[in-house]
């Protein structure tokens, strides 16, 4: 291999290709072996001079001797630096460096056999072997590199052939093309040594290169095992969850107080939870793939297919809310009624149904009781009521001037309590149904100050129970109202309630009646904490009962609204920009005519 075929860059400075890593090898080699071979020099050297001693002059053996010793003293120093700094030249370099060496080396015993030649057959035989000795141990040792094995051989053996050549006799003559066939042999073996050499470094890179692949398939594979591990494991809990869920899941739906039904697109039920088994009086396995209309009493089926084909026609998954009214029929032909609320769902590619339902048998029983009680109460308090009040408003009307100051005054609180009685057994008889509060009474024109002056002495007691005090400021204007005595005193009596009941102890609930264009208003104003924007939305409806944590009378807002807007008027709200609230109740008013009673 010549050495022009490498690079001579160093390794450090850049990316090594494959040649140039066969001549790093092959380089690493030959300083690898030349240690032992310098021994085997210097020992040669001492026995060629000890064998010659008496045949050449000794200084002339002397001087070669010196030049051996030096070269190969060279030749160590030149290896210890290459072993010590072996990255402080190029490949190329320190192979260059080798060759001058060694081609030092085979100069000088090159020169042995022009300058040591001796006179006598028998140590010019030993010469002749030392120096075809010297060069074929040297093949050994420097055919790893053609070039190197050239630069050795040829300086040896070509001098001792010329000398043989020059020389008289047939056998100084023969040992000369001996020598010359010997030089041929040792380039032929060094050439074919080096190849072997670069075959076996090739292939031990080779190796190298496949033994590193695999160890990164190694490494992926087992990489790809540890996931592979990590993902059953994952897996495996996943499975767990999922059982664990489903087991919940199941558990919720065998004890929830609602019956949940599953079926199939084709009307098919799949499931049913144990309360809608006890609800329908089945068992699973009766009804399991039996069609949804056995559950249907046989006069409604037509109407439940209809209802439910037009629920799929508009699709969307919310096919029906919950509380939907329906009949059902029982394992025994009992028709019972239930709330029912039916979805939507899909599970892949199979879509169903799921339905709840809810036996309302024992709630209508109690609606009708209750019903029944109310109107019975409602005949049996309200008839004595109304002839009380009539007969109360008809004494302090006709007979109040009769009257001394403080039974005038006694008579005026009667018939107040009286009237707020009326209106705690209405607010009890519609508290089912706020927005349909009865104005029952007669429809005559009221002086609106009067009414509010009678709501305040009304509640002035539940004030004072709660350490507020009540001023009222009423208007230098009169106002009439037409309405119902009784329902108006009752939304009064809800707005001062309320603005009690939100108002902080020892502070002062103001009440003022004022005249705006073609309406009156009556304005309730306490200095306690405004209530938020969301408390404020709801406050007049049913489910408005608590408000900020103070607990408010269930539907009695809601009511003073259906009164006020059965009178063509408002109710309402605002939060103070000096602190507190203000309710205030807005009637179409009028000035007063004659004939007008308060």
């Amino acid at each position: 291999m010549a050495l022009s075929q490498a690079g001579d860059a160093p390794e450090a400075g850049r990316a090594l290709t494959g040649e140039a890593d066969l001549l790093r090898e092959q380089v690493h080699l030959l300083y690898a072996s030349l240690p032992p071979g310098l021994v085997v020099t210097l020992i040669n050297a001492s026995l060629l001079v000890v064998m010659e001693w008496r045949a050449v002059p000794g200084p002339r053996l002397v001087v070669w001797l010196v030049a051996t010793a030096v070269v190969t003293l060279a030749r160590y120093r030149l290896t210890e630096y290459y072993r010590s700094t072996p990255h402080a030249h190029g490949t190329r370099h320190w192979a260059r460096y080798y060759t001058i060496a060694t081609l030092a080396a085979g100069s000088v015993w090159g020169a042995s056999a022009l300058w040591l030649f001796p006179r006598a057959l028998l140590p010019q035989v030993f010469l002749f072997f030392m120096l075809t000795a010297m060069t074929a141990a040297a093949v050994v040792s420097f055919a790893a590199i053609f070039s190197v094995a050239l630069a050795f051989v040829i300086p040896v053996l070509a001098p001792l052939a010329l000398r043989l050549s020059l020389a008289d006799g047939r056998w100084h003559h023969a040992m000369g093309v001996v020598a010359v066939l010997f030089m041929a042999v040792m380039l032929l073996t060094a050439r074919r040594i080096e190849r072997t050499i670069a075959t076996s470094l090739r292939l031990r890179f080779e190796n190298r290169t496949l033994i590193a692949r695999l160890q990164d398939e190694k490494a992926a594979i087992h990489g790809l095992n540890e996931e592979l591990r990590r993902e059953i494991a994952a897996r495996g809990r996943a499975a767990d969850e999922l059982q664990e869920r489903e087991t919940y899941i199941r558990a919720v739906l065998e004890h929830v107080e609602e019956g949940i039904v599953t079926v199939d697109h084709e009307g098919c039920l799949r499931s049913l939870n144990r309360e809608a088994l006890r609800i329908f009086g089945y068992e699973q396995d009766e009804l399991l793939g039996s069609h949804f209309s056995q559950l249907v009493p046989l006069a409604e089926r037509t109407e439940y297919a209809r209802f439910l084909e037009t629920r799929l026609e508009r699709g969307g998954k919310r096919l029906a809310g919950y509380g939907l009214e329906v009949n059902g029929l029982r394992r025994d032909g009992t028709v019972f009624p239930m709330e029912l609320g039916l979805s939507a769902m899909s599970v892949g590619a199979q879509r169903g149904f799921v339905v709840v339902t809810r036996d309302v048998s024992a709630r209508k029983r109690a609606e009708r009781f209750k019903s029944d009680l109310v109107a019975t109460l409602g005949h049996e308090i309200k008839t004595p009521l109304t002839s009380a009040l009539g007969s109360l408003g008809l004494l302090t009307e006709s007979g109040a001037a009769m009257l001394s100051a403080d039974d005038a005054r006694l008579l005026r609180i009667a018939r107040s309590n009286m009237e707020r009685l009326a209106r705690t057994v209405a607010a009890l008889l519609d508290v089912d149904n706020p927005s349909m509060a009865q104005v029952t009474g007669v429809l005559a024109p009221l002086a609106l100050v009067g009414l509010a002056e009678d709501a305040v002495m009304a509640e002035s007691e539940y004030a004072r129970a709660r350490d507020v005090r009540l001023a009222f400021d009423p208007c230098s204007h009169a106002m009439v109202v037409h309405g119902d005595r009784l329902s108006l005193l009752r939304a009064l009596s809800v707005l001062l309630t309320h603005a009690i009941h939100l108002a902080p102890a020892c502070t002062t609930v103001e009440v003022a009646v004022t005249f705006e264009v073609g309406f009156g208003v009556v304005s309730i104003r306490d200095c306690g904490t405004a209530l938020p924007k969301e408390a404020r939305a709801r406050l007049f409806d049913v489910q408005a009962d608590c408000v900020q944590g103070v607990a408010l009378t269930p539907h009695g807002l809601a009511a003073a609204r259906a009164i006020a807007e059965k009178h063509q008027g408002t109710v309402g709200y605002e939060a103070r920009e000096a602190g507190g609230s203000l309710f205030f109740l807005r009637l179409p008013a009028k000035m007063p005519k004659v004939g007008d009673r308060a």
